[in-house]
């Protein structure tokens, strides 16, 4: 029962009495969902938190990890930049051995320009390689970025200065290698061998008593002494021109070594090549005879330059007949 005052009505509610047990159980249901609520919250927040917690427990390892790796890896491309230089060192050392070779095929050349080219190599400076002895020691310092910028540019400066030393070498080289096989072509065409196997010159080049009339004529080159069917070799590379028999020269080989240079072979008793043939520098081109105006067993040889007679004797230098 409500009385809102004295001048009002009263009014009256009748509630049934299963409502005594009603609205105390919907209270209590209510409290305790609150409460199961609340627990349900807090158990999803540590959850939660734990989740969180372990996620970032991981990314933090992984992030340890990456850390590590790349500090060994930055060690290790420090270690690597340090060989690095060395082999640099070591290919400089390497370099200046080639350039010392180079300045000795120059000098077996003997071309103009030798000199001025191997002062040039000389001028480049190589330092000694790092590392070239085993027994080492020092105390352990810490590398900085600083030291490690300083290695990078010297090392980086070192390479470049490689690369132009190596394009000036084989520049060089190029050069000497042209140089050398014009030298070997030279010396391939230049009658420089004796064409028997004695050394036993009979006649040699001049004014002469002649052996069939005794009179003063001119011998247009070297009789060497030998005997019937000794070797003849060619003593320089070329073509023969002609090789045939007439009555003064007997079988005789003429053959063209350019340039200029021709050399002939008379008085053969036998020719074992043919007109148009090519021949190496001591190659045997016939035997030893007496055919034609001849006295005995011997070679005449000659040394024609631009269709004139010269003396052979200085031409014959090298003694051995494979000395090429």
């Amino acid at each position: 029962m409500i009385i809102p005052g004295a001048n009002r009505r009263t009014v009256r509610f009748k509630l049934p009495h299963s409502s005594l047990y009603i609205v105390p159980s919907l209270i209590l249901l209510v409290l305790i969902g609150f409460f199961v609520t609340i627990y349900l919250m807090n158990t999803y927040s540590l959850q939660t938190a734990n989740n969180m917690q372990r996620t970032f427990d991981g990314q933090e390892r992984q992030l340890v990890d990456q850390i590590t790796l790349k500090n060994s890896e930055l060690e290790q491309l420090q270690t690597n930049l340090i060989d690095l230089s060395q082999q640099a060192n070591e290919f400089k050392a390497k370099l200046e051995e080639i350039k010392k070779l180079d300045h000795v095929i120059q000098l077996m050349t003997q071309t103009e320009g030798t000199n001025r080219t191997s002062k040039k190599l000389s001028a480049l400076s190589v330092e000694p390689p790092n590392g070239a002895s085993s027994d080492v020691g020092g105390s352990e310092v810490p590398v900085t970025s600083q030291d490690v910028s300083l290695l990078v540019s010297s090392t980086k400066q070192g390479l470049s200065s490689l690369v132009g030393d190596i394009n000036a070498l084989l520049s060089n080289l190029n050069e000497s290698e042209s140089r050398l096989q014009e030298a070997e072509r030279l010396r391939s065409i230049t009658p420089t061998l004796w064409p028997t196997v004695t050394h036993s010159i009979t006649s040699g080049f001049g004014i002469r008593i002649d052996p069939f009339t005794s009179k003063p004529t001119m011998h247009t080159g070297l009789d060497l002494d030998g005997e019937m069917n000794d070797p003849v070799y060619v003593t320089a590379a070329g073509t023969v021109v002609e090789a045939s028999f007439d009555n003064e020269h007997g079988n005789h080989i003429i053959v063209d070594h350019s340039r200029g240079i021709q050399t002939e072979y008379m008085h053969l008793n036998k020719m074992l090549v043919k007109r148009g043939e090519s021949v190496t520098k001591g190659q045997k081109i016939g035997l030893l005879g007496s055919t034609g105006r001849s006295t005995g067993s011997h070679l005449h040889y000659e040394v024609h330059k631009n269709g004139v007679q010269i003396n052979p004797a200085p031409y014959l230098i090298t003694d051995r007949k494979d000395e090429r």
